[in-house]
């Protein structure tokens, strides 16, 4: 596997672990009304600080950017989905945010909004996954030059994910460390 798909796999799983306790808390919340506001907090963080700055712009401005130069009549229909779904992804994290901050205020009803937020935006989450791993990527193998994949791997090895670096040191040690706890974790990661 190249090394792009490869960091990309982990960041994915990573994503995934926390769309799943995203969706987790969700359920929680609607039934018992309550939910780790904390964890809740940490993950939107993460996402703003992570997939949004640095995931989806190396994504878009060397994986996707190659893909349509070499192929555009087979990757734009399906490029053009995924950038629209990371343009529209601030909107809604900050959606969610704004859900959580009701909560954490006891505003009324916001219990029953954040756990709809929340609850949409983990299948969001893995929906836009499940098509990047599973019609894009694959779509890249194919389409994709050696030359290319030189210059995509190499921005990727500069990722620094603090997610799935699990450094106790990062603003997300403490994340980390919950998920672990959690046993949430998937496959691949430490």
């Amino acid at each position: 596997m190249r090394p792009s798909m490869r960091i990309l796999a982990r960041e994915h799983l990573a994503l995934r672990a926390l769309a799943r306790i995203v969706a987790i808390e969700a359920e929680l919340l609607a039934r018992d009304g309550k939910v780790d506001l904390v964890l809740l907090e940490l993950i939107a963080a993460y996402i703003v600080e992570f997939p949004n700055r640095i995931h989806h712009p190396k994504e878009e401005d060397y994986l996707f950017r190659h893909m349509r130069a070499r192929a555009p009549e087979r990757c734009s229909a399906i490029l053009d989905r995924l950038l629209t779904e990371h343009s529209k992804e601030g909107e809604s994290i900050a959606t969610f945010m704004t859900a959580l901050a009701r909560y954490r205020d006891a505003q009324e009803g916001a219990a029953m909004q954040l756990a709809q937020v929340a609850g949409n935006y983990a299948k969001y989450l893995d929906r836009h996954i499940e098509i990047e791993n599973t019609q894009a990527f694959p779509l890249a193998e194919e389409v994709l030059h050696e030359v290319d994949w030189q210059e995509i791997d190499a921005a990727f090895l500069a990722n620094n994910d603090p997610l799935v670096s699990g450094n106790p040191q990062s603003r997300f040690g403490e994340l980390h460390r919950r998920i672990m706890a959690l046993g949430a974790l998937p496959p691949g990661l430490r």
